[in-house]
């Protein structure tokens, strides 16, 4: 018997996250680089700057995990010795600002380098003076899940002040 979930399975679990998500979640605007400004900026490997990006801004809902605990990251496959990083969890939907789609749910591919910035309330005091956060690796519990939430470590994202 194969494990593979059948394609109507999927969409009602993810409707499931993003209903999930809706009731728990913050609000937060997304932004996620273009396709072309992303594959032209991972030409440059590490001599790619921020101003390499363009972005695609989005008003979606995020679960923040502040400060998880050792054995949850160790679950998630996270080894971390004296730092302990902060995991977000998006849907699958989000709602477009700009473009041909503004004002529409639309599907969403969050990719590395994507950033989303949360209103200061909703940030731990040891954090304050940062609203906007970079995601810089991928989360997967199980092949399975990757497919129903999008799951990534993040860090203060940091901006030169001009």
């Amino acid at each position: 018997m194969s494990k593979m979930i059948p394609r109507r399975l999927i969409d009602v679990f993810r409707h499931q996250v993003d209903v999930s998500l809706g009731n728990y979640g913050i609000d937060c605007k997304l932004f996620i680089p273009t396709n072309v400004s992303y594959n032209e900026a991972e030409k440059l490997d590490v001599f790619a700057v921020k101003d390499d990006y363009e972005f695609i801004e989005y008003l979606a809902k995020v679960f923040i995990e502040w400060s998880p605990n050792t054995y949850r990251l160790k679950k998630l496959g996270l080894f971390t010795e004296d730092s302990i990083p902060i995991l977000v969890w998006f849907g699958n939907k989000a709602v477009a600002v700009g473009g041909s789609d503004a004002g529409e749910e639309v599907d969403i591919d969050i990719v590395l380098h994507s950033y989303f910035i949360v209103e200061p309330e909703y940030i731990p005091n040891n954090l304050k003076g940062t609203e906007s956060f970079e995601l810089v690796n991928p989360v997967v519990k199980n092949i399975h899940d990757a497919v129903l939430v999008q799951g990534f470590l993040v860090v203060p994202r940091r901006i030169k002040n001009e």
